[in-house]
């Protein structure tokens, strides 16, 4: 009987390590070190990233436009969209530099970073070509069903 007891216990405990366990690595996976893009804080660990690798790059123009649209999507979605095509056309402009200056970079940290630069670009855009397809809702002159139904139609 007390082997059995012992074995209960055991069995429990180390059924909790390994569940406790799952949770944290569960947590690890959906930090901003595991995000694809640039989002919920990973440009400002990519702005310190940069600070250390790029002191000089980090002080021009082209840094300063991609890091306020970035900021504008994570803060700010309508703001975001209502950029004009020469805003857009800037940010594309810097992203691109910054991508050629974070390849420049080595190690695998900067592949990361540029990775991240390439993804975030690419969401961005896809998300402004999508408003632009997408036109303004214009109401039309047609009758809901509630108004139909309440008329005796």
């Amino acid at each position: 009987m007390k082997i059995s007891v012992k074995s209960v216990i055991f069995a429990v405990t180390f059924g909790s390590l390994l569940f406790s366990a799952n949770i944290i690595n569960a947590n690890d996976r959906d930090s901003a070190k595991g995000e694809v893009m640039l989002v919920k804080g990973a440009e400002v660990n990519f702005a310190n990233f940069m600070s250390k690798k790029a002191k000089k790059f980090v002080k021009t123009e082209d840094w300063v436009i991609f890091v306020n649209v970035v900021k504008l999507y994570n803060n700010s979605p309508a703001k975001f969209m209502a950029l004009s095509s020469t805003q857009k056309a800037a940010f594309n402009e810097a992203a691109s530099r910054i991508e050629e200056k974070v390849a420049d970079l080595r190690g695998d940290e900067a592949k990361a970073w540029r990775n991240k630069v390439v993804a975030t670009t690419k969401i961005i855009n896809v998300l402004w070509n999508y408003q632009s397809n997408v036109g303004p809702v214009e109401p039309e002159n047609t009758v809901s069903p509630v108004v139909v139904e309440m008329l005796g139609r």
